[in-house]
């Protein structure tokens, strides 16, 4: 997962910029770079959410506590 994120996360710094660019120059495509970056927004976060339930399910498998 850490490597499928580093790209999203470049994509996403990429777009965003891009897209403040393409404001002055085409509005249209500047509206469709702004939906991809939502898009890779929102796979950010889901990938940061199934990052965090694998790591609670491994606390969970190394939990001592009752030895």
């Amino acid at each position: 997962m850490g490597k499928l994120k580093q790209p999203f996360l470049l994509l996403t710094i990429v777009s965003q910029i891009l897209g403040l660019i393409m404001l002055f120059i085409n509005v249209k495509i500047a509206i469709l770079i702004y939906v991809i970056y939502a898009v890779l927004f929102i796979l950010i976060f889901i990938i940061l959410i199934m990052e965090r339930k694998k790591e609670k399910e491994e606390e969970k498998r190394n939990d001592y506590r009752n030895y």
